[in-house]
This record gives C-alpha cells, sequence and structure tokens, in this order.
C-alpha cells in the first residue's frame, strides 16, 4: 500500500514507518519533527518563527507540496490539528485529503477537543486523568496552562467535528484514548494500535543496576509539561528519595533534547520518572523499558487486562490517589536493587511482546484491509 502519515508526535509516526516499511510498504511522513524534538521526517511541515509563518506553510501546502500529498490508498492522521495551522485552513487541507487520496484515519495519540471533553465532563472515560482527580479538577486543569477555554472555542470544536466525521476510523495509541473514543464516537471503527518502538535502532539492553553502582533515576519530563503529567509531584517524592537515600540514589536532570540525544541519555538510567496520570506506559517509558530501564508510569491491571498480559509486570505504578503510599513504595524498590533487577528484565520482554514497530504496524494494516 501507499500510506501517508501526516503529523508526529514523540515520534511515533516515524517509529509506525519503520514498521509499515518492514512490512513492504510505500510510506511517506510528513511533520514538523516535533518541534525542538527535532525528530525524521521526509516532508517538512515546520513553521518558521516569524508572524508569516502560518500564511507561508499553507501557501506551501496548497502549491510546492500539494502534489507530494495525493495519490495515496491510506492517509494516517496523528491528529485533527495535524499541521500548525489554524482550522479553518485545516479544514480546507483536509477536504483536499479527501477528494486526492483513498482512505483517512486518524491515530489518537494526543489531546483534542473530544479528549478534554470527555476528561472534564460528568463521566470521564477513565478514572483519572491529569484533568481529573477523585471527580474534581486537578491544579493543572484550573490553571492557565491547561488552555482549557482555548480548547472550549466553539471554531475549534466545529472543526474537530468535521474532522471526525470526515475520517474512515481510528487506531488508538494508548488504552486511555481507545477508551475516550470508545464513548465520544461509538459508531466510529476502531482498534488498538499500541505505541511502535523500533528496537533495533536503541542501545541493547543492560542490566540494571550494576552492584556497585548508585540507581540512576532520570527525570524524563519536557520541562513545560511537568504539571499536565504530575511529574511534579513525583518529583517531590524523587527529592525525598534522595535524601533519604544520598548513598543510594542519583537524580539525572538534563534538559529538553532533540531526540537522538534524549535515547543516549535514557540508556544510561536504571529508573525513568515518566508520569503520574496514566494509565499506561507511553513514549518514553517503552523505550525505556527496551533498554531495561525501569519506568515510573502508567501501569494499572485495567491496562494489562486491556492488552491481555497476565504475567509481566516491568513498570513502578504510581498511584496520584495516595502519593504517600506510593512514596512508601518507591523507597522500598530503591533500596532493593535485586528487585530492580527483576523488573529490568522483563522489560524487554513486555515490549517485544506488545510494541515492537512491525507487531504495532501489522495491526494498522489488519484495521485497515477490514
Amino acid at each position: 500500500m501507499k500510506i501517508l502519515l501526516l503529523g508526529d508526535a514523540s515520534n511515533y509516526h516515524y517509529a509506525l514507518s519503520q514498521g509499515l516499511k518492514a512490512l513492504g510498504h510505500d510510506v511517506t511522513l510528513a511533520s514538523n519533527g516535533g518541534r525542538w524534538m527535532h525528530t525524521r521526517r521526509d516532508i517538512d511541515l515546520s513553521r518558521k518563527d516569524n508572524p508569516a509563518s502560518g500564511a507561508i506553510l499553507y501557501a506551501r501546502l496548497s502549491t510546492v507540496l500539494a502534489g507530494r500529498l495525493k495519490g495515496y490508498d491510506i492517509v494516517q492522521f496523528a491528529s485533527p490539528g495535524f499541521a500548525d495551522l489554524r482550522p479553518i485552513w485545516l479544514e480546507k487541507l483536509l477536504k483536499r485529503l479527501r477528494r486526492d487520496n483513498g482512505a483517512l484515519y486518524l491515530t489518537a495519540l494526543g489531546s483534542d477537543v473530544a479528549t478534554v471533553r470527555n476528561l472534564t465532563g460528568r463521566h470521564p472515560a477513565v478514572g483519572y486523568s491529569e484533568w481529573q482527580l477523585n471527580g474534581k479538577p486537578t491544579a493543572w486543569a484550573q490553571s492557565e496552562a491547561s488552555q482549557f477555554e482555548a480548547w472550549s472555542r466553539p471554531h475549534l470544536a466545529d472543526y474537530n467535528e468535521a474532522f471526525y466525521g470526515s475520517i474512515d476510523g481510528c487506531v488508538s495509541a494508548l488504552y486511555e484514548y481507545h477508551r475516550i473514543v470508545e464513548a465520544e464516537y461509538p459508531s466510529l471503527p476502531l482498534a488498538y494500535g499500541g505505541i511502535p518502538i523500533v528496537r533495533r535502532s536503541l542501545p541493547a539492553p543492560q542490566p540494571h543496576p550494576t552492584d556497585k553502582s548508585k540507581i540512576k533515576i532520570l527525570y524524563a519530563v519536557h520541562r513545560n509539561r511537568a504539571a499536565e503529567k504530575g511529574a511534579d509531584k513525583l518529583w517531590e517524592l524523587l527529592v525525598r528519595l534522595r535524601a533519604e537515600l544520598p548513598d543510594k540514589i542519583e537524580l539525572l536532570t538534563p534538559p529538553n533534547m532533540p531526540y537522538d540525544r534524549f535515547i543516549y541519555v535514557l540508556s544510561s538510567a536504571d529508573i525513568v520518572c515518566d508520569q503520574l496520570y496514566s494509565y499506561t506506559p507511553a513514549t518514553t517509558a517503552l523505550l525505556g523499558m527496551a533498554m531495561g530501564v525501569v519506568p515510573i508510569s502508567g501501569g494499572e491491571e485495567e491496562f494489562y487486562k486491556f492488552i491481555d498480559e497476565g504475567e509481566l509486570r516491568p513498570i513502578f505504578n504510581p498511584a496520584p490517589c495516595d502519593l504517600e503510599g506510593t512514596y512508601t513504595r518507591l523507597l522500598a524498590l530503591a533500596d532493593d536493587a535485586e528487585s530492580i533487577r527483576a523488573m529490568s528484565r522483563q522489560a524487554p520482554e513486555f515490549v517485544m511482546r506488545h510494541n515492537d514497530s512491525e507487531l504495532v504496524a501489522r495491526r494498522f494494516t489488519e484495521f485497515w484491509q477490514r
């Protein structure tokens, strides 16, 4: 098949493209490279830092790039906001993509209007999130950083509905997004894809930690999204942990980094602090797991049941409703290097079973063919 992946987030569509190519498909990826992440793509959709950049990008998409965005059997969007443009221009592009290509699908891998609407509503699809905890809005949700007012604007909501009305189906990247799409658009064809990890491109798994070293914990959080991910609360626990076990704990706190550099730093850690509010491990956690790094991330039993995993438990699952209990469990783990090594041994096996890029790509192709 000839496939266009349009947009990207956390290198997801690039990893998917590698899996699809390994299965013999002709794949083109058009994205902005995740801005500072500088992820790989075939067609660059990044905007320059000037007031006219939006108009310039739309003009490029309508002229120079128009011929490269047509004639595909499948167009798979990373988001309704697949390019950094206003909804009025996105909708024009969407209509042209619908006219000039075969089937259109969404990869549910990030927030959009439907996600925010569901998670801030009276009956959210999951029990907790960055938006609600114990049935009440989180501090982040009530802050300006959440941009709740922007998500609620009528013109954006109208475009979101037009987008979902134009696509032929959706593949979810995470359990949470699967449940949300299921609840918000029950008639839309839906399948679970998971997050693709290109294992062959990563350093080989190593035993973590070694007997003579400190336990290295990487605080791997986008600095402008720490409160959204609940990582600010986890940071407080890590600082307590280092104070209580100063001879055993080393905290690594690098700044935001390009993707290739980040992989190198991640591979050197024993534990990676990812996020608090998730039910599932996302990209950072899974990349670390592929290299034997134990993640502090989502690992709820609902997720394990959803993916039919009854054996492996390589994730330290923090409880957002019980931070003190989470700290007690984390302290016990940090003081038990053999338990960390046991989880480290399970982690690559988990990724191989559930998130290998070719396995995920096959889920996409089987869904498209249905």
